[in-house]
């Protein structure tokens, strides 16, 4: 039987709790698949490795890159499924970029994170991580998903790309469609049948060096969402890094764009909108000043997420697009900074 990697990159389910501080430590991160062997005398082979080890608050591209190239590394024949653990306050973002690079992938990756530190009451890190370890086993799926267990004792699978941050109160996550793409239920997957199909606009075609199990990754699923290409690009072979940043903006009431700082000039702006598409058009707040002022720089301005090109448009709506900003339809936040993040890093 092939083996399941594990990557280990630290979070709240690779950390230590020392007096009333949590962080990761060179060996605590290990510490799972210890608990996981004494727990269950099963055949599970694994290898490990941990090109990271950092809480995921303190995730930033060149982490990103790090993890991506260690994966595109890999002779994926070798393994059963791989897992990557994760923590939860950046999991949403790194399924994403994750979900979107290796969509096409013959095995599944599934990543996992932990509410609270292993063994703490209440901890769910070890039934996310062993009901990745199931789903790999029995599920014959391939691609990218998380898994996270929910506070009614669910234990959800998301696609990679459609699971968005977790709420703040309830450290709950949820799926960008409203619904889970499947459940585990007594360590068997039952996929959702019913799940929505999302619309898809411009394709993101990315071909990695000396990875030929990837060449050609774009947005083939059945249940995808926007794809990002820039000047009807057919493909796109990315650098290896992630060291062109992109400016995420969320609306609030009272946003001021005059006090956003563009002498860095970003390769491109994302701003994600109000629930209905919509932003601020009202003088002295107005999206439509900024989203000009950037298109003059030379900026390219992306906005998500609309729901249909044939709906209708809010008055704010119709106007941010006349401006000459680059829409975005059924996205998620964090899929849409993802896919850009890797256009924009393509050579």
């Amino acid at each position: 039987m092939k083996k399941i990697l594990v990557i280990l990159t630290g979070g709240t389910i690779g950390s230590k709790v020392e007096g009333k501080i949590i962080n990761t430590t060179a060996a605590s991160s290990y510490r799972l698949l210890q608990l996981y062997n004494e727990k269950y005398a099963d055949d599970t082979e694994f290898e490990v490795i941990q090109p990271i080890n950092i809480l995921s608050e303190n995730l930033t591209p060149v982490e990103w890159g790090v993890l991506c190239n260690c994966l595109l590394e890999l002779n994926f024949e070798k393994y059963q499924g791989i897992i990557i653990t994760h923590g939860s306050d950046t999991l949403s973002y790194t399924s994403a970029l994750i979900g979107t690079m290796f969509e096409n992938c013959s095995i599944p990756i599934v990543l996992v994170a932990s509410n609270l530190a292993l063994g703490l009451p209440g901890s769910n890190g070890m039934n996310n991580f062993r009901n990745a370890v199931c789903f790999i086993k029995e599920s014959h799926m391939h691609g990218v998903f998380t898994i996270f267990e929910n506070n009614k004792g669910e234990m959800p699978v998301y696609l990679s790309t459609h699971i968005v941050e977790s709420d703040p109160f309830t450290d709950q996550f949820r799926s960008f469609t409203g619904d889970y793409f499947g459940k585990m239920i007594d360590e068997r997957f039952f996929a959702n049948e019913s799940y929505p199909h999302l619309s898809e606009s411009h394709k993101l075609n990315i071909s990695f060096k000396n990875a030929p199990d990837f060449n050609n990754i774009c947005n083939n699923s059945e249940h995808c969402e926007t794809s990002i290409c820039a000047n009807d690009a057919n493909s796109a072979l990315w650098s290896g890094n992630f060291n062109n940043g992109i400016l995420l903006i969320r609306p609030y009431p009272g946003l001021k764009y005059d006090n956003i700082d563009l002498s860095t000039k970003p390769k491109a702006v994302l701003h994600y909108m109000y629930h209905s598409a919509t932003a601020c058009t009202t003088d002295g707040y107005s999206i439509i000043d900024f989203a000009k002022k950037c298109i003059d720089l030379g900026i390219d301005f992306y906005c998500a997420s609309f729901k249909s090109k044939d709906a209708a448009l809010y008055d704010s709506s119709a106007k941010i697009i006349d401006t000459g900003v680059t829409p975005l339809y059924n996205i998620s936040c964090e899929a849409a900074y993802a896919k850009l993040m890797i256009l924009y890093n393509c050579d």
